[in-house]
């Protein structure tokens, strides 16, 4: 079974029908050999690429429907967990603070960079602008 998408002009094919796809007022069943409908523009979702004649689909084009993974591809109970490594950024010691009067959220963005805790960083949040100035500032 072909879908054709009339706002973009995406074709699907599935093996099937699709309960979702027919429900959708935008997507089409389109039969072997029928002529595509025109692309039309919905001012959201049109593709400045479609304008004008539309080229003829080359084989490949078209998005099938793939296979489900393998089985030795589906992760299982036994399967090792997976190493994540935490992303941290150094802590900048050239970040300027910022003036005494600048925004909280500059201040909040300055203090991010000199909290030494999760809890601290926590913390920051319900303190006013002054508060982290006189806390976290020193200079200005």
């Amino acid at each position: 079974m072909r879908y054709f998408n009339e706002n973009t002009g995406d074709e699907v094919q599935l093996d099937g029908q699709s309960a979702r796809l027919d429900s959708l007022a935008n997507w089409k069943r389109v039969e072997d050999g029928e002529l595509l409908p025109e692309v039309v523009g919905d001012g959201v979702l049109s593709r400045p690429s479609l304008g004008g004649a539309r080229p003829s689909r080359a084989p490949g084009q078209v998005l099938v429907e793939t296979a489900p993974p393998a089985p030795e591809d589906v992760p299982t109970q036994e399967t090792p967990p997976v190493e994540l490594t935490p992303v941290t950024s150094p802590v900048a010691d050239d970040v300027k603070e910022p003036a005494k009067n600048a925004s909280k959220a500059d201040w909040l963005a300055y203090t991010r960079t000199r909290t030494q805790t999760s809890e601290e960083e926590a913390e920051i949040e319900a303190l006013s602008r002054d508060e982290l100035a006189a806390r976290y500032g020193g200079s200005s």
